[in-house]
């Protein structure tokens, strides 16, 4: 990536409170401000269109200098800002500090500032920065010859870093089991047999051990929290998972200065999840509310967090059927709007388009369901779970826009990518075999309860598989099915299947 493209991207992602600050002072005609100016006013101006801006303001200033330049004012900007905002930064830029200073033969206070950032280090959990600073200030020590220092002294000191370097190592080794998890989760999907769930054991037996040695630190809990509740929720044990993320919100609640808003906001993302798929959505609004109470620097985070509430807000309504209350709210929120969730990560963009598009199929208008699944399917998450998800749902549109020569090719299509992976849901096969029927509209009531019988009891089976019901807590597809064999309301069927708790 060219600096051009970085100072772009970088400009684009400033919130009003960066940009204000780093203008504030400036001269507007100064060359690196004219270039920001450019960049901040079109959103969607390119390299090599900003470069012909820029010197057709007449100048005279070479381009790629003032790119340079403008970048590196930016980040030091933003870092400054990061010194009152993080403490992390702040840590860090003690430590800075502490090397200036004794670079100036300035010792005493460089040493004054490296135990206070070994104190503040300690009481926030932050391993790094404790032991640089104790590192570097027994280097410092040893160059000034151990001055007013006991050997008892000097052998704590050298316990307390061997403590921090052992508690950094055991973090660092849950974290690796915890991505380990969410990676398989991410691209092989939630568990969907016995032996899938036995393939986890390895890390669940690693974490295990790992937590019998473990510190009781803040940050030790927190990591054995969430790989403990990501794990139930992968293998469907929605109860445990959800007492497990009680359990990191009340360690959240006891530890407020050392908690991140990234760690808030996953406890309130599984949380939301854990909610809607045990049914308690009279809890939800509680955790949306929490959710938009997040600040975070970042102006990705925040879409991120406006994204998700807005998703959510969208699935008190969608999963009870409430189609029309449902289409008001996507047309008046602007974070479900297509132009804001394209900038979000796959997942969560392939997520909101799923549901959206399910708000349409409700309404019976399959051309937008299917011109919103077309969007979702352009980015790149072929290698994601999800994808399958999105082309089923493709299919439940073909089907009700009787294209028979797309429902054949993309059901072949599945049925191989099924057969490849050996991964499927049986409600996966049971849709593409009720897709495969001509329309059900045209078929006599007696030939409908017919098909009807042989159904349901694969339904209620399926209903009744803890793997199996993983898929119906994405969406209720079970309600379509019915709704379209029977044909019966389908917004009716969501709201009693969700009243009498059959999806659960």
């Amino acid at each position: 990536m060219t600096n051009a493209e970085a100072l772009i991207l970088l400009v684009r992602t400033l919130s009003k409170n960066e940009k204000r600050s780093f203008r504030l002072g400036k001269k507007s005609t100064a060359d690196y401000i004219v270039l920001f100016d450019l960049i901040d006013k079109d959103e969607l101006i390119t390299v090599d269109g900003l470069k012909e801006a820029f010197e057709n303001k007449g100048k005279g200033a070479v381009f790629n200098v003032t790119v340079t330049y403008l970048y590196k004012l930016l980040l030091d900007k933003l870092l400054a800002l990061r010194q009152n905002q993080d403490s992390d930064y702040s840590l860090m830029t003690q430590i800075l500090k502490a090397k200036i200073l004794f670079e100036k033969s300035i010792f005493p206070a460089a040493l004054e500032i490296l135990e206070k950032v070994k104190h503040d280090a300690a009481a926030l959990e932050k391993n790094e920065a404790l032991i640089m600073a104790s590192r570097l200030e027994l280097d410092y020590l040893h160059y000034l010859n151990m001055p007013d220092i006991s050997e008892e002294d000097l052998i704590n000191r050298h316990y307390s870093l061997n403590t921090a370097l052992s508690n950094l190592g055991n973090l660092y080794e849950q974290s690796a089991l915890y991505e380990l998890l969410t990676h398989r989760i991410i691209f092989k999907g939630s568990v969907r047999t016995s032996s899938q769930k036995t393939s986890l054991n390895d890390l669940v037996f690693t974490e295990q051990n790992l937590v019998r040695k473990a510190s009781t630190s803040f940050e030790a809990q927190k990591h054995h929290l969430l790989f403990q509740s990501a794990f139930l929720m992968a293998v469907g044990d929605e109860q445990s998972a959800s007492d497990v993320l009680m359990q990191l919100n009340r360690l959240i609640t006891e530890y407020p200065a050392i908690g991140n808003p990234l760690f808030y906001l996953a406890i309130i993302e599984n949380m939301l999840e854990n909610l809607r798929e045990t049914g308690r959505y009279d809890q939800i609004p509680v955790f949306i509310e929490r959710l938009a109470a997040i600040s975070h620097p970042s102006q990705m985070v925040m879409m991120h967090i406006g994204a998700l509430a807005g998703l959510y807000r969208l699935l008190l309504l969608l999963d009870r059927g409430e189609f029309h209350k449902a289409k008001e709210f996507i047309d008046r929120s602007e974070v479900l709007q297509p132009s804001s969730i394209e900038k979000l990560n796959p997942v969560l963009e392939s997520k909101i388009s799923l549901y959206v598009a399910l708000v349409h199929i409700g309404l019976k208008d399959y051309r937008r369901a299917r011109k919103t699944l077309v969007l979702a399917m352009l980015n790149k998450t072929c290698d994601l779970p999800i994808h399958r998800i999105l082309r089923i749902t493709g299919l439940i549109i073909h089907h009700k826009m009787n294209d028979s020569d797309y429902i054949y090719s993309e059901s072949r299509s599945i049925k191989r990518e099924i057969a490849k992976s050996g991964k499927a849901y049986r409600m996966e096969s049971l849709i593409l075999d009720v897709v495969g029927k001509s329309s059900y509209a045209l078929m006599s009531t007696q030939k409908r309860e017919q098909i009807w019988g042989k159904i349901k009891p694969r339904l209620d089976d399926i209903r009744q598989d803890v793997f199996e019901a993983q898929l119906l807590k994405i969406f209720d597809f079970s309600a379509w099915i019915e709704s379209e064999i029977l044909r019966t309301s389908f917004g009716e069927t969501l709201r009693r299947n969700l009243e009498s708790g059959i999806r659960y």
